[in-house]
């Protein structure tokens, strides 16, 4: 069993940010701007607050500008039937802003891919997708957070990916880091480790 994290591991949500920044007036000076960059250009204009709103839209309403990684459905379709689960730590609503099921809104946006068929479990905490992750006996979890390898109770037969395709980690050494889908599918699928 491989387990997967869902936001911004499998769905990428460089567009609904941008969508949602521009709603709230919050876009960086300049193009081609990442979400690093309007996250800090939220912060400067309005602190955590404006963040928070501006991440409850891209997760909800804006959610239907987001896209799959590239490569990703290819990694899907190269794992054996069953062998994958999606594990996500996502809030059933937003803390700030219009009441939208991020839940929800994340299953009817994986219900238009070819990854409608893998199993979705949602946790209020990192702790319990941690004790799922065991419950599964998952051999690998791929996840764009570190603190989740960093959870207590992270089980030791589970090798941790930290998928960082924005090099946002170059200094982690701690587990096996993906740049890219296609890396994921050649040392997970094609030529795993046993």
């Amino acid at each position: 069993m491989i387990a997967l994290d869902l936001d911004n591991t499998i769905i990428c949500y460089d567009k609904a940010f941008r969508s949602a920044a521009a709603r709230l007036d919050c876009l960086p000076d300049g193009t081609g701007f990442s979400k690093t960059q309007i996250k800090a250009s939220a912060l400067a204009k309005g602190g955590n607050e404006l963040w928070t709103r501006l991440q409850g839209l891209a997760y909800g309403e804006e959610i239907t500008k987001a896209a799959l990684f590239p490569g990703c459905v290819e990694f899907a379709s190269a794992a054996p039937r069953g062998e994958l689960a999606i594990l996500s730590h996502k809030t059933v609503f937003p803390v700030i802003g219009p009441r939208v099921d991020l839940r929800q809104a994340a299953l009817d946006f994986l219900a238009g891919t070819p990854l409608c068929d893998i199993p979705v479990y949602f946790f209020a905490t990192r702790e319990e997708k941690v004790a799922k992750l065991a419950e599964l006996q998952a051999r690998a979890l791929i996840d764009d957070l570190a603190e989740v390898f960093e959870t207590p109770g992270f089980p030791s037969e589970t090798i941790f990916h930290l998928f960082d395709p924005e090099n946002t980690r170059p200094d982690w050494t701690a587990s096996p880091r993906l740049r890219s889908w296609h890396e994921a599918r050649h040392l997970l699928i094609e030529d795993p480790i046993e």
